[in-house]
């Protein structure tokens, strides 16, 4: 947005101007602002909101409500206690961590044909594209593809629905539903009915937080359902985990890519039970953890005359160190439930910092 003469802000950021008045927080998502005067209207059209749907249920798969508001990610880590816990992430991961991290990318065929093909893509749709091409590949090498009309994939914080759209190119006579809290422009949904026009794929509007799965017919329905979601932001990945807990059905397996780590929250994160064990099960340690994971994506340069934390270990490895804990964490929770899991780097930092992913296979009834 443009700023006006005379402004500092443009509008969408005037709410941080002193001499604001006129321009508030959403009321349903503080990642955007609105005009005071229409606050009323946007309530009603806002991609935010919680509609009234069979399918919704405040509050379902959450301990403390909604984990998408930023004045809810909890304390924020003081020097001290990120001194406190670097030595215990170091330790952890050298004990522990690193012996069940997998490096494994795979690739599929069909994508990697797309992008032979279309060599003048952008950096950003390739990297977006050879991560789906792993995904694929340890999909099928798992052998958990929807293949057939009786099989269910359901994606969790679909987006534009391009990672469902590659899955449904493989496997197009599955059933294929897509959770998202916002309404999204552009969706890939779009071409895959042009490309297939009797593709069964089926869009639902909602945070997962909220959503019963045992509303959802194609979800009640299905013999085989495969769970996953590609960056599903912080709490979020903790919430669709305890939503697949909770319905009931038979989730036969999940592949879970969970990103921004910084914004989980103690209370909505599952993997206590692992982080009990390296005396980091507390809200002051776990703010440290939520931190120092962020230093994986932030940016921040290597460098000499470092203080503090920064100067024990490089806060580069710390963040990547920090991530890889909280994913064995939710790996030993899904365990508790009843799968077998892998915690594998997919495709390699360059391509996604972001680049874990959890596959969780449902152990066989003996």
């Amino acid at each position: 947005m443009l700023v006006k003469s005379g402004n500092r802000f443009c509008g969408e950021h005037a709410i941080h101007d002193a001499a604001n008045t006129d321009r508030i927080v959403c009321p349903n998502d503080g990642k955007h602002t609105i005009l005071k005067a229409e606050l009323d209207a946007h309530l009603k059209r806002c991609n935010s909101r919680i509609i009234d749907a069979d399918y919704i249920r405040v509050d379902a798969n959450s301990i403390r409500g909604e984990t998408k508001f930023t004045d809810k990610i909890d304390r924020r880590a003081s020097e001290h206690e990120i001194c406190q816990v670097v030595h215990k992430i170091w330790e952890c991961y050298e004990k522990v961590v690193k012996h069940r991290l997998i490096v494994e990318q795979r690739r599929n065929e069909l994508v990697e044909q797309h992008l032979s093909e279309n060599d003048g893509l952008c950096v950003t749709k390739k990297k977006a594209l050879v991560q789906i091409s792993s995904i694929l590949g340890h999909i099928e090498a798992a052998g958990v593809l929807p293949t057939s009309p009786s099989c269910c994939m359901f994606e969790l914080g679909a987006g534009k629905g391009q990672l469902a759209y590659w899955i449904s190119k493989v496997a197009p006579d599955g059933n294929f539903i897509l959770m998202d809290r916002s309404g999204s422009r552009n969706k890939w949904d779009k071409a895959a009915f042009r490309e297939r026009p009797d593709l069964k794929m089926k869009r639902f509007r909602c945070s997962i937080e909220h959503m019963d799965l045992n509303k959802i017919d194609e979800l009640k329905n299905s013999k085989e359902i495969l769970a996953v979601c590609k960056h599903f932001c912080g709490s979020a990945t903790d919430a669709g985990i305890r939503s697949l807990q909770n319905s009931g059905l038979q989730f036969n397996a999940a592949l879970l890519v969970p990103c921004c780590h910084h914004k989980s929250r103690f209370a909505e994160y599952g993997g206590h039970k692992f982080l009990e064990t390296w005396r980091m099960n507390d809200e002051e340690s776990f703010s440290a953890l939520r931190y120092v994971a962020s230093y994986a994506t932030n940016g921040a340069k290597e460098g000499e005359n470092l203080e503090g934390w920064k100067a024990l270990y490089s806060p580069l490895e710390l963040g990547r160190r920090a991530k890889a804990i909280l994913e064995i964490g939710r790996a030993e929770w899904l365990e508790s439930c009843g799968y077998e899991t892998r915690v594998i780097e997919y495709v390699p930092s360059e391509v996604s910092p972001e680049n874990l992913l959890i596959l969780a296979m449902k152990r066989a009834i003996e």
